[in-house]
């Protein structure tokens, strides 16, 4: 992530999946149809590996301060899986009371959510992890006995 600040990237690749989630919804015809459908839906699997995907496992590793890295990737990256978790019980239920269509409208409503989410996290741009600030005090030792002399 060297060339283009992650702020761009994200730019570019997080209007693509609501995007293409829009233009199924409103093409009539569209999912009754094979080859557009995997054409829209592949490129808004690409973005969606591109764009949120980077968000949910390069930023988390460069947002949290050193000493709960692992922890605060953990948490983040187990957000995300519960999240997908919810979508895969949901879509059906949702498919059923509001049609692919509006399962894909309100499909792309959270992923514009999202996007206006992402924007708010802070972005490092350019600093070294070794310049971000610590948010815990140094580790206190554990005191030591006198020996009973």
């Amino acid at each position: 992530m060297t060339r283009m600040e992650k702020a761009q990237c994200l730019e570019l690749r997080l209007p693509g999946p609501p995007a293409c989630f829009l233009i199924i919804a409103a093409v009539p015809g569209m999912t009754t149809t094979v080859a557009p459908f995997l054409l829209v839906y592949g490129v808004s699997y690409f973005f969606t590996e591109f764009g949120p995907n980077m968000t949910t496992f390069v930023m988390p590793s460069e947002l949290y301060p050193v000493e709960m890295r692992a922890t605060g990737h953990g948490i983040s990256a187990g957000i995300g899986k519960f999240g997908a978790f919810i979508g895969v019980f949901l879509f059906p239920v949702l498919n059923s009371s509001l049609g692919l269509r509006g399962t894909l409208l309100l499909t792309a409503g959270v992923s514009v959510a999202g996007m206006a989410l992402t924007f708010v996290l802070p972005e490092p741009a350019r600093r070294s992890l070794e310049d971000m600030p610590a948010a815990t005090p140094a580790v206190p030792q554990p005191m030591r006995i006198a020996d009973p002399a």
